[in-house]
């Protein structure tokens, strides 16, 4: 009997063909979704990246020391801590600056209790047009509490007064902690002077406020005081060895 050979029928070339076209097809959609070099970099440049501008470190900058020798107060707090030591051992520094702003005691309404007002005080800038607390300086204690039987001998001594905008020469202790209680830690000046002219003469004065521990009055009355008291004491001790 003859033998068969066993048929093993192959599966058509052209059934194969659909699979690897699909795949290439596929490739090439793929390919023309993702753009080109020269594309991407279009779209890059298109992209706008807005910074806030470079901080401007020399705005507001001054002379350490203006024309007379009188500190500014960028000058002043270019050495804060060397300053704030000077000013705590009572070392008076002399100061211009402009009077940006003045304290008000806020209005209470009638009937109303209201907290106490702050004690007066002003904000000096070196520039006039400087807006702000940013780089201004408070001056405190030029004002004084004059008791009634005191109030006779300074009902002629002018109080000290400031014009808001005008520019003035202070003296006084640059400190951290004023002796009335006011603090800041980029210092402020507790107040001894200033410099106004003087009507009578025309020249140009420093003005103690009334009843300031330093005022030439006050420094005088004190003076007169201990020689009326060292009199007595010899006019005493004379009666006794008489």
């Amino acid at each position: 009997m003859m033998k068969r050979a066993l048929l093993i029928p192959l599966l058509p070339a052209v059934l194969l063909l659909p699979v690897t076209l699909g795949g290439c097809d596929d490739g090439s959609k793929q390919a023309e979704n993702v753009p080109s070099e020269d594309e991407a970099s279009a779209e890059d440049a298109a992209i706008k990246v807005e910074l806030p501008p470079s901080p401007d470190f020399d705005e507001g900058k001054v002379a350490d020391k203006w024309e007379d020798g009188s500190l500014s107060i960028y000058g002043l707090r270019k050495s804060l801590e060397e300053n704030v030591k000077e000013g705590d051992k009572g070392t008076e520094i002399m100061v211009k600056g402009f009077v940006q702003d003045i304290y008000e005691p806020p209005e209470c309404p009638e009937g109303e209790t209201c907290p106490p007002a702050k004690q007066p005080h002003i904000w000096i800038a070196d520039k006039e047009e400087e807006k702000g607390k940013k780089r201004a300086m408070m001056v405190v204690g030029y004002q004084f509490s004059i008791p009634e039987w005191e109030a006779e001998q300074w009902k002629d001594v002018p109080d000290v007064q400031f014009e808001k905008g005008k520019r003035y020469t202070f003296k006084g202790t640059f400190k951290r902690f004023s002796d009335t209680g006011f603090a800041d830690a980029r210092g402020l000046l507790d107040f001894r002077f200033y410099k106004v002219v003087d009507e009578a003469s025309g020249t140009e004065v420093w003005v103690a406020p009334p009843g300031a521990a330093w005022h030439p009055k006050t420094l005088a009355l004190q003076e007169e005081q201990q020689k009326k008291l060292i009199e007595k004491v010899n006019k005493d001790a004379s009666k006794k060895r008489g």
